[in-house]
């Protein structure tokens, strides 16, 4: 059962199904077929019963009676009982009889005999081993005064007709079956066909190493659409996660390269001949700050790793942003980095559900990165203000500004904007710290809004709500 085709098992599935609908459609058609059957017999019986009352009539003298060809005369009485042609001794399987008040057979056929001629409704009794069914009339009129009418008829008097029925359904179900199963197989097959393309795709993608492709949704939106759409969803991702992988790679490569290569040069130097103490620790101090540097580098990948496989913040607790954030912009102020001037409006009492550490990091980013593309001599605004819903983080410089093409890219990955003109130095890090400050927002329930014009300066807002 586990090894069979999903067509198969629903096929499967779909005969057990048909099977024993037909079993109780021939269960339930036998048994209603019966009833409806008895139930003619019972009715014949007592329409042929009453139908023979019309034809029996009483004659007293017959001299002047003109005798109609095919009828039959008893004597009875005084007179004669004048019994017509139309009487039928058998009709249907019916047998009907006359008799007398004493029990003797007048006219007509009775297998059963005179056992009990008491008018009654139908019932049924036992004849050498065969059920009857048995209806008694007296006869009404005056001179018929008691004369009994008795029908009778086997209680299996129609069973050829429900055997045909039987024979009947026992070939015409299972073919219906046999039909309904054979076209449940073929269209599992055609519903199913979507499914087959969808994995014929999917292993051309998968084989062909080309993430790139997609699948053909078709046009009818149904089951099979939103799937191959769902499939398609997951391949951008997948492409999106390899090229930035890639790109990882490149440009952390691209980051390693020149420190390396400095160590490597300045120690070939080095060595080529004697140097004085003086050269000797001129050159160890380049491998140190290259050294340095890498290992900042390394630092700053482990943790923007440690914060993508971050699904729900760890240590969560209750934060006092608003002290926090005066405590962080006090270090910054004594830094005093490039004689640039930080201004304060931190309102009082703003208190958060997350980390704390990481949220000191994303301001410590915000404000590293307003230093390094800010202006000499120029300003930093740092802004704390509670909204309605949400708070509002805000790091604002006045310097070079961001361009607009370079917006949507400021927060992905070693992307440092317009390196030509912000401030050389290996302290401002590789280009890690919005991607930082954009995953710290994200396990916040938050977000980052930017808005920024070229040599008029950018302004980094932190969204995040209340109840977070």
């Amino acid at each position: 059962m586990k090894n069979l085709s999903v067509r198969a098992k629903i096929t499967l599935w779909f005969s057990v199904l048909i099977i024993s609908i037909t079993a109780i459609v021939f269960v339930l058609m036998l048994l209603i077929s019966r009833s409806v059957l008895y139930t003619d017999v019972k009715e014949a019986l007592v329409s042929t019963v009453e139908a023979n009352t019309q034809e029996i009539e009483y004659c007293d003298d017959m001299e002047d009676k003109e005798m109609e060809f095919g009828d039959h005369y008893i004597r009875y009485g005084d007179g004669y009982l004048e019994i017509d042609d139309d009487f039928l001794n058998e009709s249907r399987g019916v047998f009907t009889a006359l008799y007398d008040s004493s029990g003797n057979l007048l006219y007509g056929e009775s297998i059963v005999g005179a056992d009990d001629l008491s008018p009654q409704k139908v019932r049924k009794v036992l004849c050498h081993g065969e059920k009857y069914y048995v209806y008694n009339v007296e006869l009404e009129d005056d001179e018929l005064n008691g004369l009994i009418l008795r029908g009778e008829v086997n209680e299996d008097a129609n069973k050829t007709v429900l055997t045909r029925i039987v024979n009947l359904s026992l070939f015409v179900l299972p073919a219906l079956a046999v039909l309904a199963i054979a076209g449940g197989y073929f269209l599992a097959g055609r519903f199913l066909s979507p499914v087959r393309k969808i994995i014929s795709s999917a292993e051309s993608i998968t084989d062909g190493n080309d993430l790139s492709k997609r699948l053909d949704t078709g046009e009818n939106k149904d089951e099979f659409y939103f799937l191959a759409d769902t499939f398609n969803k997951m391949f951008s991702r997948l492409e999106k996660s390899f090229e930035e992988e890639k790109q990882f790679t490149s440009d952390i490569s691209h980051e390693l390269r020149t420190p390396i290569a400095t160590i490597l040069a300045q120690s070939e130097l080095t060595l080529e001949r004697e140097r004085t103490p003086k050269e000797y620790q001129k050159a160890i101090g380049v491998i140190r700050r290259q050294s340095v540097r890498m290992k900042n580098i390394v630092e700053q990948m482990l943790q923007f790793s440690r914060l993508e496989r971050l699904d729900t913040l760890p240590d969560v607790k209750d934060v006092d942003l608003s002290e926090l954030f005066k405590n962080i912009a006090q270090e910054q102020i004594l830094q005093s980095v490039r004689s640039i001037k930080i201004s304060c409006d931190i309102e009082d009492g703003i208190k958060v559900r997350g980390n704390s550490d990481m949220l000191a990091r994303l301001i410590n980013n915000l404000i590293s990165n307003a230093y390094r593309y800010g202006r000499e001599n120029g300003n930093i605004y740092l802004s704390l203000k509670k909204g309605e819903n949400d708070i509002f983080l805000s790091v604002k410089d006045d310097g070079i500004g961001i361009d607009e093409n370079e917006k949507d890219k400021i927060f992905n990955r070693f992307f440092q904007a317009d390196s030509a003109r912000s401030v050389k130095d290996s302290a401002y890090g590789i280009g890690l710290g919005l991607s930082m400050v954009s995953e710290i927002a994200r396990l916040h329930g938050g977000y980052i809004r930017v808005e920024s014009r070229i040599n008029e300066g950018s302004e980094f807002v932190f969204v995040i709500p209340k109840k977070n």
